[in-house]
């Protein structure tokens, strides 16, 4: 079985989708904090915390919620964190030049998470008026690249206490962009784009009604659309890795 932690805020329906359509006869459900603090993670392989704002983590999970995702890892479970999961995963983070900063507690990556990067925001100016999808390349270990979604996810430092899964391709350092590495028994990833979100998944969920950033993100939809088979291929193996 896999849990998708929900916050209660963020519609996250989308991963779960995503997992059924690479891995059908896998068991996929949401948990709450309070099914966490209740030992849910006793019968899972691997938890998933997935995109949205890493406060509303904190303010739930922080001291016994962490404590039980980190043991939980240790002795032999998984963490896949995407975007704002990703965030939350490592030992410290800075959002928009520490509008948010800190330590955070589950620290499977001991360095620093920073983001957005602003030159794939709509308004770099005002980063909250405007659309954050972007279609950036991604390159494997292996050469391989491919498009994906960004959408204000973080940049990692290079740690050789970690592997490099993948790198951003479109920045002139190729910054790793999804990163992994053993904590005790378990493994985790943390990864800066939403691999999860297909073009046709972010498709799905465009609309021109109230939404002044239609056709910019519809350009970078379209382009999405022509990467897809090789992001659902990578993210089967992200997923295949973990389980």
């Amino acid at each position: 079985m896999i849990y998708i932690y929900d916050d209660g805020v963020h519609s996250n329906a989308h991963v779960q989708i995503a997992i059924n359509m690479v891995y059908p006869a896998i068991d996929v459900r949401f948990c709450s904090v309070s099914m966490i603090l209740d030992g849910c993670l006793d019968h899972t392989q691997l938890l998933i915390i997935p995109g949205g704002a890493d406060l509303y983590n904190c303010e739930k999970l922080n001291g016994t919620g962490n404590q039980i995702i980190r043991d939980f890892v240790a002795q032999g479970g998984s963490y896949l964190g995407t975007c704002a999961g990703a965030y939350y995963g490592c030992a410290a983070l800075d959002w928009n030049k520490r509008e948010i900063d800190g330590s955070r507690e589950l620290a499977f990556y001991q360095g620093q998470a920073t983001g957005p990067v602003y030159d794939w925001i709509e308004n770099k100016n005002n980063i909250y008026d405007g659309s954050w999808i972007y279609a950036a390349e991604l390159q494997l270990s292996n050469g391989e690249k491919f498009l994906t979604q960004y959408n204000g996810g973080p940049i990692f430092k290079e740690d050789h206490e970690c592997e490099v899964i993948a790198r951003y391709n479109d920045l002139g350092t190729q910054p790793p962009a999804i990163i992994g590495g053993q904590f005790g028994e378990g493994k985790y990833i943390l990864s800066s784009p939403h691999i999860e979100n297909f073009g046709h998944l972010l498709s799905d969920r465009l609309y021109k009604h109230l939404n002044k950033s239609y056709n910019r993100e519809k350009d970078q939809i379209d382009k999405l659309l022509r990467h897809e088979q090789a992001q659902k291929d990578f993210f089967k193996s992200i997923i295949n890795q973990l389980l």
